[in-house]
């Protein structure tokens, strides 16, 4: 994977989770938001990956990372988290409620 794109996707992570609200599932938003603040955490290197490889690096035409094969999906952590982050994901959902 190019450093580059990875880098693209995380600063995209990092507007997103900036965002006073977007069309995401409430769980994608605190999850963009743990992300931002856990740049080196396995669920991040994984999302980033997986919009990527799996979706494909979809961009806006300025080039910013497109996340909106997210919106409309059912949040389910298990699904989205890392099992070694899962205690930290769920200790961070407790500091920002």
């Amino acid at each position: 994977m190019i450093n580059d794109d990875v880098y693209d996707v995380y600063e995209g992570i990092c507007s997103v989770a900036k965002s006073d609200s977007t069309d995401f599932n409430i769980g994608f938003d605190v999850l963009f938001q743990f992300m931002k603040e856990n740049p080196d955490a396995k669920t991040t290197e994984e999302f980033i990956e997986y919009h990527i490889l799996e979706m494909g690096d979809p961009r806006l035409p300025d080039g910013r990372p497109f996340f909106a094969y997210l919106i409309g999906k059912p949040f389910v952590a298990e699904d989205w988290v890392h099992k070694e982050d899962m205690h930290a994901f769920h200790e961070y959902i407790k500091i920002i409620e």
